[in-house]
Formats: C-alpha cells, sequence, structure tokens
C-alpha cells in the first residue's frame, strides 16, 4: 500500500503498479514513463508536470487527481476515471480516452491532438484545449 505517500523527482519509468493504491499521494516532477497504472487507484493524487508518456492507465481512478501540466503522450486511459481531474496544460497528444469518464475535468490549454475520445463521457467538463474537435 503506498496511500498518502510524498515523493519528489522519483523515476519509476516501467515500473508495474498494477492495481496499487496511491490515493493522496504527492508526486512532484515524477517520471512515470511505461508504467503499467492498470486499475490503479489515484484519486485526489497530485502529479504536477509528471512524465506518464506511454503509461498505461486502463481502468484508474484518477477523481480529482491533480494532472497540471502533466505529459500523457500515447498514455493508455481508456475506461479511466477522470472525473474532476485537473489536465490545465496536459499533453494528451495520441493518448487513448475510450470510454473514458471526463465529467467536470479541466482541461484549459490541453493539448488532444490525435486523442482517441470515442464514448468518453464529457458532462461538465471544461474543453477549452487544443488540437481537437471537441474543444471550444
Amino acid at each position: 500500500m503506498l496511500e498518502n505517500v510524498h515523493i519528489i523527482d522519483a523515476t519509476l519509468d516501467g515500473a508495474n503498479l498494477t492495481n496499487a493504491n496511491l490515493r493522496k499521494s504527492l508526486l512532484v516532477d515524477a517520471n512515470l514513463s511505461n508504467t503499467i497504472l492498470t486499475g490503479a487507484d489515484m484519486t485526489n493524487v497530485v502529479l504536477p508536470e509528471a512524465k506518464l508518456t506511454n503509461a498505461n492507465l486502463e481502468d484508474a481512478i484518477l477523481e480529482n487527481a491533480n494532472l497540471i501540466d502533466a505529459n500523457l503522450d500515447s498514455a493508455n486511459l481508456t475506461n479511466a476515471n477522470l472525473r474532476y481531474t485537473l489536465l490545465a496544460d496536459a499533453n494528451l497528444t495520441n493518448a487513448e480516452l475510450t470510454g473514458a469518464d471526463l465529467s467536470r475535468a479541466v482541461l484549459t490549454g490541453a493539448v488532444l491532438t490525435n486523442a482517441n475520445l470515442e464514448n468518453a463521457i464529457l458532462t461538465g467538463a471544461i474543453l477549452n484545449c487544443e488540437g481537437h474537435r471537441i474543444c471550444v
């Protein structure tokens, strides 16, 4: 169990954290590229400027997470719970968001070029983003 941990400038590139409990954790400048976070509970996690390139976050719970300025390029967020998540200025280029719940998420300044949002839930989301037809 890793709930409520504080990690600064960590490199977990390629780690397998399937079903990990990272609730309320603080991971500043964390490198989680290529990390497997399938089914992880990351409710209320704070990941400012995190590197999550090619990370597998399928079925992860990221409700009310802070992913401001995070790099999620080519990340798999299929069926992820991103309700109330702060994704301002995040890079979601080529991200897989099929079936993801982005209800009430904030995507101000986020880049969604080539992101797949098929069947994604966008109810009440702030879509001041760029690079995708859903952006206003």
